[in-house]
């Protein structure tokens, strides 16, 4: 379902009547209606759809084909009906070149998620800020007994996701903020020094600034902080492999930001300043971030590419890709994630993570070269969105 906001006049509700046959749910709303007589309208219309589309009072048994063929057609009449009951109370208008506010479809028929879908389009009117905050909690446990004929040991993985995401959009100038932090863990019986190891630490802040030039690009201006929190050691060792503030990251990027679809953008910065710092010279090896003995803080100005891709097709899906390529025309670094969420229910999910990594910038031994880094995990567990 589309809902799409535009300046008419107060307390008016319009359906595009040219729009029936493409996209026969979507309703145009006042800049600034009265909430209440518009929630209304709005649920009992999302109530009255969804009992029609939903409504099954067959009593025959029909095979699949032919009850495919009936629910077709009492879907298209229902639709039909709708609208031309509400063609026939409120003000018909053409209306052109209007933001557009989405409601994700949904493979489960599920009213409530709809309803508030709705509510969150009309709140949406009143403001040009968008908020949203993300919790994952996903766990992984396995129990061996000593005496467990195929042997094997007993492990424990704990991995928390906590993400919040706020922007605020104009028609020309757009500016987005993403705060991240990923912590896991997990038990090792082949590391005698530690019981528990760090498997994931990530702490993210970034802003982009956009202002636009002609439609689907931008000048753009990006800022981005990354660290580690949580001490990571090296099995059996008391080296540390990252550490609190080990590295800490820091880019700054100003080009330009071309979006041609919705959810992709790519962003190129001709000009770009990257910071690589290490808090503890002493107990991390400085040369796996690229930097020389003795160096403690690293300064580069290069090129940045970054691409950014978000598929939510449905309700419960969704895919966020990240490519980022830096360089300094000595060195590259290339970055991909990509995250696939699944939504089993309203509070539980599971997630698919793919992550290779390719940095020439790493001081290896002798005459070894670089190799491509790989991370892969799948996990299942609690994760609710906030709105």
């Amino acid at each position: 379902m589309n809902v799409t906001a535009q300046t008419l006049s107060t307390d008016t509700l319009s359906v595009d009547s040219t729009a029936v046959h493409l996209y026969p749910d979507t309703f145009r709303l006042a800049e600034q209606p009265t909430t209440a007589s518009i929630d209304g309208v709005l649920l009992d219309i999302v109530a009255k759809q969804s009992a029609e589309l939903y409504a099954d009072d067959t009593t025959y048994i029909l095979t699949p084909e032919e009850q495919y063929r009936l629910d077709s057609i009492q879907r298209e009449m229902a639709e039909t009906d709708s609208l031309r009951a509400l063609n026939a109370n409120l003000v018909v208008k053409r209306v052109e070149t209007i933001p557009t506010i989405e409601i994700e479809k949904s493979w489960i028929k599920d009213e409530e998620e709809d309803r508030d879908a709705v509510l969150r389009a009309i709140r949406n009117i009143h403001t040009r800020w968008r908020k949203e905050a993300t919790v994952m909690v996903q766990v992984t446990q396995n129990y061996v007994t000593p005496n467990w004929y195929q042997g094997g040991s007993s492990s424990f993985a704990c991995l928390g996701i906590v993400k919040g995401q706020i922007g605020y959009f104009t028609e020309r100038f757009t500016w987005e903020n993403t705060g991240e932090w990923r912590a896991g863990c997990s038990t090792i019986s082949a590391d005698s020094l530690h019981k528990i190891n760090t498997t994931d630490d990530l702490f993210r802040i970034y802003s982009k600034a956009n202002l636009r030039i002609v439609p689907k690009l931008y000048t753009s201006a990006a800022v981005e902080l990354e660290t580690r929190l949580l001490p990571t050691y090296k099995s059996n060792s008391h080296n540390l492999k990252s550490g609190t503030f080990a590295p800490l990251r820091f880019n700054f990027a100003i080009g330009l930001d071309y979006k041609p679809v919705k959810g992709l953008s790519i962003s190129f910065s001709p000009l770009s300043y990257k910071m690589v710092h290490i808090m503890d010279t002493a107990r991390v090896n400085v040369t796996e971030y690229g930097l020389k003995h003795g160096e403690q803080t690293q300064h580069n100005i290069g090129s940045l590419l970054r691409l950014e891709y978000t598929w939510n097709p449905v309700r419960e899906f969704s895919m966020e890709t990240k490519f980022y390529c830096y360089t300094n025309y000595h060195d590259v670094e290339l970055d991909l994630e990509v995250n696939c969420d699944f939504i089993i229910n309203r509070w539980l999910s599971a997630r698919l993570t793919l992550h290779p990594r390719y940095d020439t910038s790493v001081i290896m031994d002798g005459d070894e070269h670089a190799k491509i880094q790989f991370r892969e995990l799948l996990s299942i567990g609690f994760a609710h969105k906030f709105r």
